[in-house]
């Protein structure tokens, strides 16, 4: 007899004593060819193996200890399992046993404490400690972790989320639900499984005429895939780059991908060989593959050792765009891409009006097809996936590297110091750069960065000066406040930085120059445009946390930067300038962690935490390099670097 917890007691050591059992042992059908050569554990999806996903998700999830069933190319997958070290208890079957007759062949190791039991094909980030604690807590014998998942709501509730039925007829007090793959079981239920190959399912019906309790637990997660399918499988991996703000990934063991002409969507897996130049987009190639297109133009589908699967269709009638720092949502339909804002503000006209004003001044923007306020509604010319910062995911030479920034900053000149010349009318729709919106950015920072993630209370903080500090603050601001304003992007950075190829194909043979200039740069997320130091867009561009510049190409940049804006401009004083860039480069990086802090902590955008350490370390740099001495701005920086190395050995950073 199973030990009886559907009781208060010991609820704390249940939750500490939860297992996990991972369901792993199907074949995978619908994944051929795919899992002809890869079991659907071990498939990749951007650099991260799903079994390493799921473990570790598990693992950060409060469960220790878990199992996991076997059958089809078992001995690859136990190969892996012990290549990697994980702590997992494996249980062969000879025979597959279904879900239900995997729980009693793991009795055993299952029998003395509740346990989570997760589809191996189940990809997402949902609030499992949260369901952990309220099964416990209510005393059920299974909850089934479920969501609105429509055509899959098949499950049947009522009003308290007792389980009903299934696509039954019964009456609907609530509308249905869909099962996520995941749910908690308390040891009791095992002994409800015959002894032979079952179905979780039965043993969740025969729970219930036991009058045991079967409710649900409705989640919540950012993202949820069932990888069982090849869409679904490329689903989620596009979204895992759309969530790293990229549309392109290459494994660091991977060859070619420079002669490639990314369009959209690339992913290149584990010791792959491009041998042959082609332009793609939403195309995923395998580990261990050797790859010479014979068509030239490839897109939608998965590339493996020796076959070519189609994914036509993957994306559904629209696909969702939203995935960086924006609180608009963006997704692409038909051929245009649809902005959808959650509220209308002055930045609504401002948008359509900037963008108009823009465009006809042969600004590079995306066209504005039509505006819709009453539906919150712009609707915008596709300017494609390939940001700059996607580009640079690929090994590029230096030649390459500065003649795309070289064209930008062509761009960002006459923006600058001729369109700004000519655009009077825009002084009353953009706000100007000044002293206060200075001082808004370096409070930002200290209350969302320094405080909310790197937890330093600056008013109880003995080492730094909270009033020494504010003084340093108010100087920069006031010394930025007093420049020369033009119009600015303001968050010039390489995700809003795109790049449309041309209608060329890159060959091996083509110079560096010329591939450069298969693309054509367009500027988006233009709706903090404001009136600025011009300093501020250079710093934002050439010091760019999201990518790695070395400090000749920085230099070279900054100096093409000056060489054109005298062109236009011979009112530039040198030595102010380079005093101004210094001072906006701590500004910029300031503003940047803010913004990080704020978008992980209260966005939930876990994903920009990863750049908070190299937007210190430019920080730091920037004071290091300024003219302007800044000693506690200085002091705080050097204990922030003394904190973060302590929460990334944490792992909480």
């Amino acid at each position: 007899m199973s030990k009886d917890i559907s009781g208060a007691k010991d609820r704390e050591f249940l939750n500490k004593n939860i297992k996990g059992f991972i369901l792993a042992a199907g074949f995978s059908k619908r994944l051929r060819p795919i899992t002809e050569y890869i079991p659907k554990p071990l498939l990749p999806i951007a650099g991260e193996v799903l079994l390493d996903y799921v473990y570790n998700f598990l693992k950060s999830s409060g469960i220790e200890h878990i199992g996991i069933n076997l059958h089809y190319k078992a001995k690859e997958i136990e190969q892996y399992i012990k290549e990697r070290g994980l702590s997992l208890t494996v249980f062969h079957e000879k025979e597959i046993l279904n879900t239900g007759g995997a729980l009693y062949n793991a009795r055993d190791f299952l029998k003395d404490s509740p346990f989570l039991v997760h589809n191996a094909d189940i990809y997402w980030d949902g609030n499992l400690k949260e369901a952990i604690k309220w099964h416990i807590d209510s005393g059920n014998s299974i909850t089934l972790l479920v969501h609105n998942c429509p055509p899959d709501n098949k499950l049947i509730i009522d009003e308290e989320d007792n389980l009903i039925g299934i696509n039954s007829s019964a009456l609907r007090l609530k509308p249905p639900v869909a099962f996520t793959g995941v749910g908690i079981y308390n040891p009791d239920v095992l002994e409800l499984l015959p002894e032979r190959p079952s179905s979780v399912i039965d043993l969740w019906f025969k729970a219930k005429a036991r009058e045991l309790k079967v409710k649900v637990f409705p989640v919540k997660y950012s993202f949820w895939y069932d990888i069982g399918t090849p869409a679904g499988f490329a689903r989620a991996v596009f979204d895992k780059l759309k969530r790293n703000f990229t549309s392109l990934y290459v494994h660091p063991t991977s060859v070619g991908c420079e002669i490639i002409e990314p369009l959209g969507n690339i992913v290149i897996e584990r010791d792959v060989k491009i041998k042959k130049s082609f332009r793609g987009k939403n195309i995923i190639i395998l580990p261990e593959t050797e790859f010479s297109p014979e068509n030239p133009l490839i897109s939608d589908c998965i590339v493996g050792k020796n076959f070519t699967l189609s994914i036509s269709g993957w994306q559904g009638v629209r696909e969702t765009l939203t995935h960086g720092g924006s609180a608009r949502n963006y997704f692409r339909k038909n051929n245009k891409v649809y902005c959808l804002w959650d509220e209308i503000s002055q930045d609504f006209d401002k948008t359509v009006t900037l963008g108009k004003f823009l465009k006809q001044r042969d600004f590079p923007v995306a066209e504005i097809i039509d505006a819709k306020k009453e539906q919150k509604l712009i609707i915008l010319e596709d300017l494609g996936d390939l940001t700059l910062y996607s580009w640079l995911q690929c090994k590029r030479n230096r030649e390459e590297i500065l003649n795309v920034y070289k064209k930008i900053i062509e761009h960002v000149v006459n923006l600058h110091w001729k369109i700004s010349s000519e655009a009077r009318e825009l002084e009353g729709i953009m706000p100007e750069f000044d002293y206060a919106y200075f001082r808004w950015e370096s409070e930002y920072f200290l209350k969302e960065c320094v405080e909310g993630v790197i937890g330093i209370n600056l008013s109880a903080c003995e080492e730094i000066s909270i009033t020494d500090l504010q003084r340093e603050l108010h100087l920069i601001a006031e010394k930025l406040s007093k420049a020369k304003k033009v119009i600015l992007h303001r968050d010039l950075q390489s995700q809003n930085i795109m790049l449309k190829p041309l209608n060329s194909c890159h060959s091996e043979a083509q110079s560096a120059e010329k591939s450069s200039f298969n693309y054509k740069v367009y500027f988006v997320d233009y709706q903090s445009a404001r009136w600025g130091p011009a300093t501020y867009d250079l710093a934002s561009l050439v010091w760019d946390p999201y990518v790695e510049l070395n400090d000749e190409i920085r230099q070279e940049i900054v100096n093409y930067y000056f060489e054109e804006a005298f062109k236009s401009s011979t009112s530039l004083n040198p030595l102010a300038f380079l005093e101004e860039l210094s001072l906006c480069r701590i500004q910029r990086h300031m503003q940047a962690l803010g913004a990080y802090g704020f978008l992980s902590l209260k966005r939930g955008k876990g994903n920009f935490l990863k750049f908070i350490p190299s937007a210190i370390k430019l920080l730091y740099q920037d004071i290091q390099e300024c003219p302007v001495e800044l000693p506690k701005l200085k002091e705080l920086i050097l204990l922030i670097r003394e904190k973060l190395s302590l929460k990334i050995s944490a792992h909480n950073i």
